[in-house]
């Protein structure tokens, strides 16, 4: 049994925000991601890194999402 000030593993696991990518490639590490603007696109949650990208989105998601959508390919090489 824990003590009531303790912490299993797990928990401590579950606290630490996780890592994400937005739809134009911003890698975010260690970052809550309810701060930032996000859509649902597909069935898909998209994550924005801006409020004037998810306008744009919102304006034109279909060609947004074309635009930006390859902007991880190449990466990590």
């Amino acid at each position: 049994m824990l003590n009531p000030g303790t912490a299993s593993i797990s928990d401590k696991k579950s606290a630490v925000p996780r890592r994400f990518i937005t739809l134009c490639g911003r890698i975010f590490r260690d970052t809550d991601p309810q701060y930032f603007p996000r859509v649902q696109y597909r069935g898909r949650t998209i994550f924005l890194c801006t409020e004037s990208c998810l306008g744009a989105f919102l304006s034109d998601p279909d060609l947004f999402y074309k635009m930006h959508r390859n902007s991880e390919k190449g990466k990590g090489r």
